[in-house]
């Protein structure tokens, strides 16, 4: 079948072509590892306890989190817990976010660490016609 005109056909995405999973181990001991982490807009990444009374809170008070995340709707509990606990966080916007357990650091020194949020970078597409 051909089509009367040619269809061109043509598309930016405003988005990243496929957003990343990052895992930062909570512990043992009084580590977070990888300390230091960059990543793009939209990535997500998942803290999990591997052993010892340890949570995870934003050095700018936007999340605190260990069995669940405070104020998440659903009942969890961002204090300190020695469980083998999880929780993922989507960064969505650039910007650099510090984080610390409340059992064994500060914003400044202790058990801390940091993302890097750069920019995602939109795909474009190419264009093609259809005859």
């Amino acid at each position: 079948m051909r089509l009367p005109a040619p269809l061109v056909l043509s598309a930016l995405l405003a988005g990243p072509a496929c957003a990343a999973d990052y895992l930062v181990l909570v512990g043992p001991g009084q580590t977070f590892n990888p300390a230091e982490l960059t990543i793009a807009a939209g990535d997500r990444v998942t803290f999990r306890n591997s052993g010892g009374t340890h949570n995870v809170k934003a050095n700018d008070n936007s999340f605190r989190c260990a069995n669940g995340c405070d104020g998440d709707g659903q009942g969890g509990d961002g204090a300190a817990a020695n469980n083998i606990w999880h929780f993922s966080r989507v960064f969505a916007s650039a910007g650099t976010i510090g984080y610390y357990c409340e059992t064994h650091g500060t914003p400044s020194n202790g058990m801390r660490g940091t993302i890097v949020v750069l920019p995602s970078t939109p795909v474009e597409l190419q264009s093609f016609e259809i005859d």
